[in-house]
């Protein structure tokens, strides 16, 4: 083995070791597993049994046009179903929640293999260039967009753009523009914000194109692969966006929920609130862990500059890493036209553009240069690595959760009870992970909804089952006297820090 290949065998095992490590200082959130959700309902047998509650199996499912079936196109009310492909095979081989750790370290290996063919630059440089923002890293590791695919799918539709403009054969030339249709289109079903991205799309094809002679001539040269490209993205995507849920509503109809914002005071915070990921670099996985601040947390985006600064000077691709630069910028700005955008999987799409940029500069450096600038990143992680021994946990995403239902596993509840999750922090990972004979419900507030818990007691009675009831409630709201009356004293109580499982055999019905 070459001593390149040596290097990069133990940097991958490093990050395949780290992913499968990091439940222990980074606990889960539910929204890593939510887009998987679809895989989860698929393999519980008992799943269509179950009353169709909100966000339940099949709440979010949606007829083709001109059909009478409902089918599961979604995993949630933006999030389509496609993400559950690629995660089977590490779910089929692991079933421990970490499966979805590695899933999203072999992606982002993925995109560094992708980014570097489409930039035609050496790994080194993109992976150092994607290390700057440690929050890049950590958003394909704790996937909450889903990023990771749809980061993949754009890099893969970029390539096979370009390939389908340097063909020498129409034939070939087709085909690629078909592949770079279905990977956006596929993108859309992934998530339908990935339309945040096409613009760029767009603008990158143009700037391919001129390459290859005047515009016009280029485009009556191309066209069949121009409109195989088109047809290929929007004849799927316009089924998909007009196939109906249960009651009647498109599925485009989910696109006014994070829908363009005319207020310049909200545009504005949602601004803030994003940019605070280029200044604070302790902005890692703040759904999962919160980092303690620290003096050094302006440095990424220091070194970023810097990088820009001195790869500009030293580039001969300067109108390239312009290009992205400014493509980081539009999608900034299209990314704070929705009042919903604030998280790290939010704040990934105008990050793209931008590890795009900062690897063709890195490339451009001195390898003095360059050892200076991946000293400064190393820095910073380390800085992140001591603190994470201080930080804090929100409570959905406590590791006491991650216990309990590790303890549910184990002992065999999955198999024997009904369980009824009063809180999404629990509800997705139990719905993807555990016996094939699992039944699980999400019922928010149930705690407070007498009719609901007589309705589900009725249920585990049925099945033979007794009803396990999970929350991260005080044990004096928990267990009430209406609980009590709707489905009797407790058998067992387990508590995991602030999380109960709380398990109750249904009275007989009256």
């Amino acid at each position: 083995m070459s001593r390149s290949a040596a290097i990069w065998s133990l940097g991958l095992l490093a990050l395949l070791a780290a992913a499968w490590l990091s439940p222990r200082a980074v606990p889960y959130n539910m929204d890593e597993f939510v887009h998987y959700h679809a895989l989860g309902c698929a393999s519980a047998v008992h799943a269509r049994e179950l009353p169709l509650i909100r966000d339940g199996c099949g709440w979010h499912d949606l007829r083709l046009p001109f059909t009478r079936t409902l089918l599961p196109l979604r995993a949630y009310l933006y999030i389509g179903s496609i993400p559950a492909l690629p995660f089977y095979p590490f779910w089929r081989l692991i079933d421990q929640p970490v499966a979805a750790r590695l899933s999203g370290a072999c992606c982002f290996l993925l995109c560094v293999w992708l980014a570097g063919r489409l930039l035609r630059i050496g790994a080194s440089s993109i992976v150092v260039a994607s290390l700057v923002f440690p929050v890049w890293l950590f958003t394909f590791v704790v996937d909450e967009g889903p990023v990771g695919l749809s980061a993949a799918l754009l890099l893969l539709a970029l390539l096979a753009g370009r390939r389908a403009l340097l063909a020498q054969r129409t034939a070939s030339s087709v085909a690629w523009a078909v592949l770079a249709g279905l990977a956006l289109f596929l993108g859309l079903w992934t998530k339908l914000v990935f339309a945040w991205w096409l613009p760029s799309v767009a603008v990158f094809t143009l700037a391919e194109a001129r390459r290859q002679g005047p515009l016009g001539a280029v485009a009556r040269r191309r066209l069949p692969a121009l409109v195989a490209a088109a047809a290929f993205l929007a004849l799927p995507t316009g089924l998909l966006l007009a196939s109906v849920d249960r009651d009647g509503q498109p599925y485009a109809a989910a696109l006014r929920k994070g829908g363009v914002s005319t207020e310049p005071e909200n545009v504005e915070a949602v601004a803030l609130r994003l940019s605070q990921y280029l200044t604070d670099g302790s902005l890692v996985a703040p759904r999962n862990v919160e980092l303690p601040g620290s003096r050094l947390d302006p440095l990424p985006l220091l070194v970023s500059a810097l990088l820009l600064v001195l790869g500009w000077r030293r580039s001969r691709r300067r109108s390239e890493m312009t290009m992205w630069a400014l493509l980081s910028a539009l999608t900034f700005a299209l990314v704070t036209a929705s009042g919903y955008s604030r998280w790290p999987h939010h704040f990934a799409f105008p990050l793209l553009p931008l590890v795009l940029a900062l690897a063709l500069a890195f490339e451009a450096l001195t390898w003095r240069e360059r050892l200076a600038a991946a000293a400064l990143v190393a820095v910073f992680w380390s800085t992140l690595a001591a603190r994470l021994q201080a930080a804090q946990v929100p409570v959905t995403s406590s590791p006491d959760k991650d216990r309990l239902l590790a303890f549910v596993r184990e002992r065999g509840l999955d198999r024997e009870a009904l369980q009824v999750h009063a809180s999404w922090g629990t509800y997705y990972i139990a719905q993807l992970f555990g016996d094939p004979a699992r039944m699980v419900v999400y019922a928010r507030g149930v705690v407070d909804d007498p009719a609901r818990l007589r309705q589900l007691a009725a249920l585990a009675r049925e099945k033979g089952r007794t009803l396990l009831l999970l929350s991260s409630r005080r044990w004096e709201r928990l267990h009430t006297p209406a609980v009590e009356a709707a489905v009797g004293k407790p058998l067992h109580a387990w508590q995991f820090g602030s999380w109960w499982a709380v398990e109750y055999r249904p009275p007989p019905h009256e």
